[in-house]
């Protein structure tokens, strides 16, 4: 219990340093910008004094709500969550989260967001298992870094139906890592690594493929390749794929979707014999507020192996 407790006082420490230490206006942008604002200042001087004044003041956001859009040859749209910001060119709505049990890319260098998510999986009756809900609270701190890497941090509690103990179940530390920057490569592919501490179960170790893009205006897609392996126990190996598209209904404040996941087990005791696990369903996210998301997913279990259901709702804050 010591550790755990060392653990969370770093996660809170961590997250104070985020929301207090903002990150510096991002270089590549406030140069890009200046250029366009040198190339289109054609009037007298006052006005030229006027336009740079208003594009200083412009320049000062340093979030994904409120960082200046950038020109990017060959990208145009009249949506505001597509412009393109930040040093790696990507944008808007890739620099938040946009899908629920799907990751994509990175998060712009000095980003740092906080969330909570409440999850909630209701057991098939025909698994012959237990038939008590499983709860699950998370709360995870994600830090933009530079040269394209992110960390985050999250903290897991379970809670076995309603009358079970809340019990801290493991510390999660994940690395990403974008090659190249956005759009460079179409999907944008980024490598995922993430080591989880269980509370007495064996450690994991789980490595990803991180896929996403535009497809049209309005429309954007992910993709996650995953691997997990137990180190010890069973050495159980989880083999995955994750699908979301998305459509922005309406700009920077409610879209909606379709998330799917899909996963097959085999242990140590017989390699090579699968148990599959399917869950499909909507997804919708609400903006009410800039630096603030709301992600309600309701995935419905496929197949005999695979849950009822599994609720994801998830609260995030932009700092």
């Amino acid at each position: 219990m010591k550790l755990w407790t060392s653990l969370l006082a770093v996660l809170v420490l961590l997250s104070a340093a985020g929301i207090a230490k903002a990150a510096p206006v991002d270089p590549a942008a406030d140069a890009k910008n200046k250029s366009e604002e040198n190339a289109d200042n054609n009037g007298t001087e006052e006005e030229g004094e006027s336009n740079t004044s208003a594009g200083e003041e412009e320049r000062t956001g340093t979030h994904s709500w409120d960082a200046p859009a950038i020109r990017v040859e060959g990208h145009d749209s009249d949506l505001r969550e597509e412009d393109r910001i930040g040093s790696y060119g990507m944008p808007r709505w890739a620099a938040r989260r946009r899908f629920n049990r799907c990751r994509i890319y990175v998060r712009p260098e000095g980003q740092f967001e906080f969330e909570f998510w409440s999850i909630h999986e209701v057991p098939r009756r025909s698994n012959h298992g237990s038939e008590a809900v499983g709860n699950e609270w998370q709360f995870e701190a994600e830090f933009g870094l530079p040269y394209r890497f992110q960390f985050d941090l999250y903290l897991i509690f379970e809670k076995s139906g309603n009358f079970g103990a809340l019990e801290p179940a493991e510390i999660v530390t994940e690395l990403r890592w974008a090659p190249l920057d956005w759009g460079v490569i179409y999907t944008n592919p980024t490598l995922y690594l993430e080591y989880a501490f269980k509370n007495g179960k064996a450690n994991k170790i789980e490595a990803k493929v991180l896929l996403g893009d535009e497809i049209v205006p309005r429309v954007h897609w992910g993709a996650n390749l995953v691997y997990e392996h137990s180190l010890g126990g069973d050495h159980e190996n989880t083999f995955g794929l994750v699908l979301a598209v998305s459509f922005t209904v309406i700009d920077e404040i409610l879209s909606v979707g379709w998330e799917h996941q899909t996963e097959i087990e085999d242990s140590a005791e017989d390699r090579g014999t699968y148990t599959d696990s399917h869950i499909t369903g909507p997804s919708i996210q609400i903006r009410p507020l800039p630096q603030m998301h709301i992600n309600i997913v309701p995935l419905i279990g496929i197949g005999g192996h695979s849950p009822g259901m599994k609720l994801y709702m998830v609260l995030g804050w932009e700092f």
